[in-house]
């Protein structure tokens, strides 16, 4: 599923035409945004209670498909604000809504905030984003955390890679991400093939249900 279009860029007529067809398609694709949250000890449970006010207003606006928040299980300074939209028009009518408009300035003000609207695009020799989502299903939920988390730890020390961690959703104790940014495929490839990811699927095993997602990491 694209995530959101790349525009197409050329000369003449017929380029565009595709261009024009290109921004179309772009306004009804469905958009991912990572929102990245980064909070001091004194302001993060005020950040979390305004993000979670945040989510479950915006859970019920028209077209949105996805919309969580999540903390880092390694790093408490570290939150995200996971959401996914219909289209471009739904995005537009959930940035002008009061919840939002009354929420996101609060926190903001309470944290930084860098927000990245993902493209499913990724390119080989290019630095990608993956999400990769978790659907625990164990009985153990304790223990399949550090079993991840011990998998993060190993994974830092690959080469290539730019950041790693498990965040923990904190509205449903069963979801969970992988969230990942690694120089290149290769980097990729390499980190895939290492014996501590093949150690990570053993011990995990029958633990959780997986999807992953594969993003083009946008340029600052």
């Amino acid at each position: 599923m694209a995530i959101a279009a790349i525009a197409m860029i050329g000369c003449g007529p017929k380029a565009a035409q595709e261009k024009a067809e290109g921004a179309e398609n772009a306004e009804k694709a469905p958009i991912r945004i990572n929102c990245l949250v980064k909070v001091t000890p004194e302001n993060r449970d005020a950040v979390i209670a305004l993000s979670k006010e945040l989510v479950d207003s915006s859970r019920t606006d028209a077209g949105n498909i996805d919309y969580d928040l999540y903390e880092s299980a390694n790093d408490p300074s570290k939150l995200i604000i996971f959401e996914t939209w219909e289209d471009q028009a739904s995005l537009d009518v959930h940035s002008a809504a009061p919840h939002f408009t009354r929420l996101v300035p609060q926190i903001q003000e309470k944290s930084e905030m860098t927000i990245q609207v993902m493209t499913e695009e990724p390119q080989p020799d290019k630095t990608m984003r993956l999400n990769c989502m978790l659907n625990f299903v164990g009985d153990d939920r304790d223990a399949a955390i550090e079993a991840y988390k011990w998998h993060v730890a190993e994974s830092l020390k690959d080469e290539g890679v730019i950041d790693f961690d498990l965040y923990l959703s904190t509205t449903d104790p069963t979801k969970m991400m992988f969230f990942e940014t690694w120089k290149d495929q290769a980097s990729l490839d390499a980190h895939a093939a290492a014996e501590h990811s093949k150690q990570h699927i053993e011990n995990t095993k029958g633990l959780s249900e997986s999807k992953l997602e594969k993003f083009l990491l946008p340029e600052e």
